[in-house]
């Protein structure tokens, strides 16, 4: 199952990289298989876990973990993302993210920011 396309990003803090962690979010994606799944909803809520330090080539990243808990009921679907945020510039150093319902979630390092 891949992910095609999404839609709601506004309400989705970590996308539209507002940090507004409280309450409840929901966006809705389009999802590839034979059936082609439409607009399905994912509601998410996030946790503040806390401050962790974090290396990436060997240097030590001061962030702020974020735990992001979904749920696309309709389609019987609920997983765990992961962020890593710079503690005072709210850059995302890294993340783990479940894109595709029966395969594991992808980790991402963010090497260095761009220029």
């Amino acid at each position: 199952m891949d992910l095609l396309d999404t839609q709601g990003l506004e309400n989705d803090p970590v996308a539209a990289a507002t940090f507004a962690f409280e309450g409840l979010h929901t966006r809705t994606v389009d999802l590839a298989d034979p059936r082609k799944i439409y607009g399905t909803p994912i509601e998410s809520t996030f946790e503040v876990v806390g401050r962790k330090t974090i290396q990436i080539l060997g240097q030590e990243k001061d962030t702020i973990e974020i735990e992001e808990f979904n749920s696309a009921t309709s389609i019987r679907w609920n997983f765990r993302n992961q962020f890593w945020f710079d503690f005072n510039s709210g850059f995302l150093w890294k993340s783990v993210q479940h894109f595709v319902r029966n395969l594991p979630p992808i980790e991402t390092e963010i090497l260095k920011p761009a220029l």
